[in-house]
């Protein structure tokens, strides 16, 4: 109908809103958040843990910028992001420029551009939507263990991903059984709410988001903009204002960048065949019945895009809410994985907001 076709224009847009330093932040746009002109902000936080004494040269010296690879559950994200990384952490050796690379699917806390602890992200979208639910129901049968006490968003310290080498084959297709139609409903609500949460996040922090179709059709054109974004000289310290990178060095980045991702790709670690791989086989998969799959797939789209206001709703819907309390559940295992990273003492992220405590204790009613 009208007006499915206009509820799914609306979700491609929220779902590949970004925020480009230099781009987005010298627009009219007004943040929502804060009523005042957007910005892309790019903060490199010192850190709580690293201020135990050491002078503010000192502290300054360990500062390094953090960058999020926001991923949902799902072994297409996770091969995505470990080709991200690979580039990444390539590049950066040959400028000589630390940075640390978090992969997670845990949302950032609600706040401004200083609360999650962020200096930019990078979101890995999957995208028909149908393949992201394929994706992500068989990854959690496989690779997410049953959890009933916090998973990585627990009291071990632990909120990123440890296992980007996960992959999907025959015989995980053969064994995993098929999911209900209310599974399939749940998981398409809690991606829709990831995207709700990472789109507020597009409102003030520097935010690159990419699409599977753009990395498969246009692998270097995508790297070269992932390079672009990342190592563009514009972070904000904490503390001081001073480059840690030559001027001269820095005027060259830019031109340096095409061939970058021209010789990473064309390498053994910049090769998408895995990604293909993965692609291929859940396209292969029977998940359910089709039809089954579709409707289900479809009254929960439009569900969750009423409730949540066609996801511009503050706070966004829970992740708990209709998951239930089957703890071996893909939907619970899912939703598990994407609660904010919102635990005490965590060095960088400042957790503010109630109602992100409330998703870590699993509570979809408190506010």
């Amino acid at each position: 109908s009208p007006d499915d076709t206009k509820k799914e224009s609306i979700f491609l847009s929220t779902a590949t809103k970004e925020c480009i330093p230099g781009r987005d932040d010298n627009g009219k746009e007004i943040n929502p958040t804060t009523h005042r002109k957007r910005e892309c902000l790019r903060h490199v936080p010192l850190g709580k843990h690293i201020m135990t004494g050491e002078d503010l040269e000192e502290r300054m010296k360990m500062q390094r910028p953090r960058i999020g690879i926001m991923i949902t559950p799902g072994y297409i994200p996770t091969t995505v992001a470990k080709w991200i990384r690979h580039a990444l952490k390539q590049t950066g050796d040959s400028i000589h420029m630390d940075i640390e690379i978090l992969t997670t699917a845990h949302v950032p806390v609600y706040g401004y551009g200083k609360s999650h602890g962020y200096s930019k992200l990078i979101r890995v979208v999957t995208l028909p939507l149908p393949l992201a639910v394929n994706d992500a129901y068989y990854y959690s049968m496989n690779e997410l263990n049953d959890d009933n006490d916090g998973g990585n968003n627990g009291n071990d310290g632990s909120f990123v991903m440890q296992n980007l080498d996960a992959i999907l084959d025959e015989t995980k297709l053969q064994y995993t059984v098929k999911p209900s139609s209310q599974t399939v409903g749940s998981i398409t609500e809690l991606l829709l709410r990831w995207h709700c949460r990472l789109s507020h996040v597009a409102a003030h922090t520097a935010e690159l988001t990419l699409t599977l179709d753009n990395i498969l059709k246009h692998p270097t054109d995508t790297l070269e903009t992932i390079l672009t974004f990342v190592w563009r000289q514009d972070w904000e310290w904490e503390g001081h204002n001073h480059d840690r990178i030559k001027r001269e060095e820095r005027e060259l980045y830019p031109k340096i960048w095409k061939g970058a991702a021209e010789e990473f790709v064309a390498s053994e670690d910049g090769s998408l065949q895995p990604l293909l791989n993965q692609v291929s086989l859940l396209l292969s998969s029977s998940t359910s019945d089709a039809t089954t799959f579709g409707e289900s797939m479809k009254q929960s789209f439009a569900s969750e895009m009423t409730k949540s206001k066609d996801l511009t709703s503050w706070p966004c819907p829970s992740f708990w809410d209709g998951v239930g309390n089957d703890y071996s559940g893909a939907a619970h295992k899912i939703a598990n994985e994407m609660t904010p990273n919102c635990r005490d003492g965590d060095p960088y992220a400042r957790c503010t907001v109630n109602k992100d405590r409330c998703e870590v204790k699993k509570d979809a009613m408190c506010k």
